[in-house]
């Protein structure tokens, strides 16, 4: 891996992106390497950056003379990993610093929990060059905010701090030890059942039509677990429960 440091602590994929910019721009290769280290589905995925910043996005010298059909792949394949992300079956939490602008902020949104350092930057600066979010960024911070915010962000290119992104619902958690409060946080669901925390994770994230039905498919499904028979049995005898074993 050439452009992050990858690191493991029990069941937690520790990713740090570490590219030889300072930047840490969100490249092809970037994104395969995270994708390709987060392909252990059983493991909790945690994100951060090295360095100047979280990431603050593309390599904007790159745009200069870049044909239609190949931004359209980039975008594509910036999309299949942000979608790998937020479909796969264990969490992924982002532990933010510095910038987290443009494909930067659509990674941490991508991800399932996010935690910033109190001076990090974040927004969707693209339209500012004549472009657009092309990682998911207008469909994630539309979920997230409301369409009257995401349109107000994405239009506008304006970039925020992070207590305003915790008020409007991008961020999770603010504290001077991101890094630390992330890993404690992938520590607390490396604990919890896998089954029910799959389809918890799945049901919130998912599109389907019926997504009432497809939780009680589910509730009934995690009856069949030994996870859940340890759940009710550690209450009943007034301990903790012990999961995944």
């Amino acid at each position: 891996m050439e452009n992050i440091k990858v690191g493991q602590s029990g069941k937690v994929a520790d990713i740090q992106i570490n590219c030889k910019n300072p930047m840490n721009p969100l490249t092809v290769e970037v994104l395969e390497e995270i994708e390709e280290t987060l392909k252990d589905e059983s493991k909790i995925g945690l994100i951060s950056g090295m360095n100047r910043a979280f990431s603050a996005g593309a390599n904007i010298k790159e745009f200069i003379d870049l044909h239609p059909q190949k931004a359209y792949e980039f975008s594509r394949r910036g999309h299949d990993v942000m979608n790998f992300i937020a479909e796969r079956k264990m969490p992924v939490i982002a532990a933010i610093h510095g910038f987290a602008l443009g494909g930067g902020m659509e990674l941490a949104i991508a991800c399932d929990y996010r935690i910033a350092h109190p001076s990090t930057i974040m927004g969707l600066p693209e339209i500012t060059l004549g472009i657009l979010p092309g990682f998911g960024g207008t469909q994630r911070l539309r979920h997230l905010v409301g369409e009257t915010m995401a349109f107000e962000l994405a239009t506008t290119g304006k970039k925020f701090g992070a207590e305003v992104a915790k008020q409007i619902g991008i961020l999770n958690e603010i504290t001077e030890n991101y890094y630390e409060r992330g890993m404690e946080v992938a520590k607390q669901y490396e604990k919890l059942p896998v089954e029910a925390l799959g389809y918890i994770k799945e049901l919130i994230r998912a599109k389907h039509d019926d997504n009432f039905y497809l939780e009680m498919e589910y509730f009934g499904r995690v009856f069949a677990t030994e996870n859940q028979k340890e759940g009710v049995k550690a209450f009943l005898e007034k301990r903790e429960a012990s999961f995944n074993h």
